[in-house]
């Protein structure tokens, strides 16, 4: 797997098609994390966050069991068609793209859902120290224990919570808590 630097995943099995996407992509600066020809297992696809998916459309048996996961995750998928799609096939995914579309046409839709990701990203990226302060938060730990427990004093504790329920836009101790559930950062088990 190439080294993840850009926004984009191509999985496509015509190499042909992976290619002419990546030049698209590449001639407009858009980075493109990786490219393979077949669905990757789950431990990968859970790994996958705020990316845009260009899928081949013939790979939705084996991809659509990980829509949920993906979209948790804040991916978009595009789904990538050498023909007209069905309209059920067409809500498995965010947008299509077709190869007889314009590269015009083809970056319009791709630049549309890539900075949705980037919006994401700004929006709703907790730094590290936030995100063991949400994890403390959903296992009930006063602003005094998160201190103590990372070494800060109790104002620093509080503005991280402040800075969190900022980014989230999650102002109750239970919502933060379902959202840290929700996101893997804290088991109850």
């Amino acid at each position: 797997m190439m080294e993840q630097n850009g926004n984009a995943i191509i999985i496509h099995s015509s190499l042909i098609i992976q290619q002419g996407l990546k030049n698209i992509l590449l001639s407009r600066n858009i980075g493109i994390s990786d490219m393979m020809i077949a669905v990757p297992d789950h431990s990968v696809l859970k790994e996958w966050k705020d990316l845009l998916l260009l899928i081949d459309i013939n790979l939705i048996d084996e991809f659509n069991k990980y829509t949920r996961v993906l979209r948790k995750n804040g991916n978009f998928i595009l789904g990538i068609g050498i023909s007209e799609a069905s309209d059920e096939l067409k809500s498995c995914f965010d947008d299509i793209i077709y190869i007889y579309n314009t590269s015009d046409l083809i970056v319009q839709k791709i630049n549309f859902y890539i900075s949705k990701v980037s919006d994401i990203k700004s929006d709703n990226h907790l730094s590290t120290r936030e995100i063991e302060v949400l994890t403390m938060v959903a296992k009930g730990f006063s602003n005094k224990q998160i201190a103590d427990q990372l070494f800060i004093s109790i104002h620093t504790a509080i503005a991280h919570r402040k800075n969190i329920t900022f980014k989230l836009g999650i102002k109750s101790i239970s919502g933060l808590t379902l959202y840290a559930a929700l996101n893997n950062m804290v088991d109850f088990h």
